[in-house]
């Protein structure tokens, strides 16, 4: 793995049942950019995703986060060490606020028990006022103050995805993976959400983001790997692989 890698993923093959849905795809994800996986429906892209995040086990091949061997880790050992995803459906808490979703998430990144906290011990209250800053910097950070006190079921299909990605940043990630962010959202939301990709990249957090918005990935991504039938069958910058005719088959054909 070369020394900027934050992750490597090598030869990784996935198998539901009788479908090979990975076929020995490789890719790296390298500190400081954004990396768009694309592909038609189908084509093994979410699949991956999993056995990089660890929620599909491998059938083959490996995958390497900061330097360690995760191929048969489970997510929160992933988490530890630098990696977290969201999915394709919107996972906030909803008979929480947008407070207490992050709050828990900060909560849980410094291995306490939020209501737990709230029992009291010198300790755990500093954690606790600990997490309440950073849940509030991360709050203006989105501004998304304003929303604080809403509810999860309150909240549009783009605040959630907002909202999601703020929990993942609460873990103070070194790699986000978001599986279709864009899905169900508005479309002055999707360029909201484009460019908070970018800043998040531009905080030294990577990120690798399935997407069917191929203008969001135009506009966000450093460089794309391009999936079809289960195979990486591109890797380059997004204007490379468009004029590639392997990946116009693999979408027009």
């Amino acid at each position: 793995m070369s020394p900027e890698a934050i992750l490597d993923v090598r030869d990784v093959s996935v198998r539901f049942g009788g479908v090979m849905a990975v076929r020995g795809a490789s890719l790296q994800l390298r500190d400081g950019e954004v990396v768009g996986l694309i592909g038609p429906n189908g084509a093994g892209k979410s699949s991956l995703l999993g056995a990089m995040g660890g929620q599909i086990p491998v059938t083959g091949g490996q995958v390497r986060l900061a330097g360690h061997d995760v191929t048969a880790a489970p997510p929160h050992r992933r988490a530890r060490l630098g990696l977290v995803r969201t999915f394709q459906l919107a996972s906030t808490f909803e008979g929480l606020t947008v407070y207490e979703n992050l709050l828990v998430s900060a909560m849980q990144a410094r291995g306490s028990r939020l209501w737990g906290s709230l029992a009291g011990g010198r300790e755990r209250r500093a954690q606790l006022a600990a997490a309440a800053e950073a849940t509030w910097s991360r709050l203006d950070e989105f501004d998304m103050a304003g929303l604080a006190n809403s509810y999860g079921a309150e909240l549009s299909g783009g605040q959630r995805r907002l909202v999601e990605i703020m929990r993942c940043l609460m873990q103070s990630p070194r790699a986000l993976l978001l599986d279709e962010p864009m899905v169900g959202v508005a479309p002055h939301l999707v360029e909201r959400i484009g460019a908070e990709c970018a800043r998040i990249r531009d905080s030294g957090v990577s990120i690798i983001i399935v997407e069917h918005a191929l203008e969001v990935v135009q506009a966000v991504c450093d460089r794309v790997v391009v999936m079809a039938l289960g195979a990486v069958v591109a890797q380059a910058t997004y204007a490379e692989a468009m004029s590639s005719g392997a990946v116009r088959e693999a979408y027009f054909t």
